[in-house]
């Protein structure tokens, strides 16, 4: 039983129902039944709402870094596996199909001194991890993105192996390959679970808004931002900074660009300037975000200051982008919940208040979404650990006091 069906919770049923297939499961007759279900549509949630940056680029310590690592070489290999259909139009190499996925690297730049500290020492690390990272003058980075304005004395930094994904088709290719696998797929308020049953001290079942009851050995809880509430329901504790907290860092503004058709030259790749952050979508859209506009924002900021922050996102836009935003209207400037554990690593693994209760939440959810499906799949599917995972098991945060124990 999968409890999410963002890219997380998809990922991993693709891979359950791989096992399953092959009678590779827990049972001793080899029948795995895999359920996945989700109180709304796939991949609505958090993971719409992502930037979708497939990188390595700022994630530490070294095993959290070699992980992301591992997460880029599976989308390389699902890439190649797919074929053409894989590439999403325009994504770093023209239109070649009405997939996912966007090459060509992500440009980072800097000018002022305290930045410009930050990005040497980032180069420099994943220079000494064996991490492709290169400096480029400013006149190859407008080549690369003819789009872009950057001011000369800036100093740029290419990662020509990171890429970006497009979540909704992402998540359609996914759900499609989880179908074909025999995944049972619920969705909709009525499959929303409200209740996780245990008895004897491990998971029976789960129970949905709808009334219906599933039986399940396993339930793996791949709900983002809500799985603290969702492992509750079996009285586990998973710790994740609070998106409703003043000065959280969990809440995300974003928004969208919806360019005319005759803007300039279309964005290509991912972009980090000091002030702003974009990235291609479908259709010539561009992503938007700033590091330090989600400062200024939380689960209850109100609709009208959000639209304020995001009219700064669209000048912002106009001074990076001009060609683009210049006649570009601003769409979707919205506040999400990012699932942000307090480490900023991963949760990944079994709960001792529950046999067969498991956690998979990250903040990465994109980048490493293929590597811990096959991961946690193998754990499920074998009963042996993953050497890979250790770091990162619940069981590394303590349930503080005044934290009930009842489901």
């Amino acid at each position: 039983m999968v409890i999410g069906a963002g890219v997380i919770g998809t990922a991993l049923a693709v891979q359950l129902g791989s096992g399953g297939q092959r009678g590779g499961g827990p049972r001793a007759d080899g029948d795995v039944q895999v359920w996945l279900l989700d109180g709304g549509e796939p991949g609505a949630g958090t993971t719409a709402s992502s930037m979708a940056w497939i990188n390595a680029h700022s994630k530490t310590p070294r095993h959290y870094h070699e992980l992301a690592v591992s997460g880029m070489r599976a989308h390389a290999a699902l890439v190649r596996a797919t074929g053409p259909a894989a590439y999403a139009d325009g994504g770093g190499g023209g239109a070649r199909g009405p997939g996912w996925y966007r090459p060509g690297g992500a440009l980072r730049w800097a000018s002022a001194e305290a930045g410009l500290d930050e990005l040497r020492r980032t180069v420099a690390r994943l220079r000494d991890w064996g991490y492709a990272a290169e400096w480029i003058p400013v006149t190859r980075a407008r080549e690369l993105e003819p789009a872009l304005r950057i001011e000369d004395a800036a100093q740029v930094a290419y990662f020509p192996d990171e890429a970006a994904v497009d979540p909704r088709p992402f998540v359609a290719h996914l759900l499609a390959a989880a179908r074909a696998r025999g995944v049972h797929v619920r969705t909709g308020e009525a499959a929303r679970v409200v209740a996780i049953d245990t008895a004897g001290g491990r998971v029976r079942g789960v129970r949905c808004a709808g009334g219906e009851t599933v039986p399940a050995d396993v339930a793996v809880c791949c709900a983002g931002w809500r799985t603290p509430a969702v492992a509750a329901l079996a009285g586990a504790y998973v710790p994740l900074v609070p998106g409703d907290a003043p000065g959280s860092e969990a809440p995300t503004l974003l928004a969208h660009l919806r360019p005319d058709e005759a803007a300039g030259p279309p964005l290509t790749r991912m972009v980090l300037s000091p002030r702003l952050h974009a990235r291609p979508l479908a259709g010539g859209r561009v992503y938007l975000e700033a590091l330090d506009l989600n400062d200024e924002v939380d689960q209850h900021t109100p609709a009208a200051r959000v639209t304020a922050l995001g009219r700064e996102l669209h000048a912002r836009a106009r001074a990076m982008l001009p060609g683009l935003a210049g006649t570009a209207r601003l769409a979707g400037a919205r506040v999400c919940t990012r699932p942000l554990p307090p480490d900023d690593n991963s949760i990944v693994g079994p709960h001792a208040e529950a046999e067969g209760l498991y956690t998979v939440v990250t903040h990465s959810g994109m980048t490493l979404s293929l590597r811990l499906g096959e991961l946690v799949a193998r754990e499920l599917l074998t009963g042996r650990d993953a050497p890979e995972l250790a770091p990162y098991r619940p069981a590394r945060f303590v349930r503080p006091e005044g934290v009930p124990r009842t489901p």
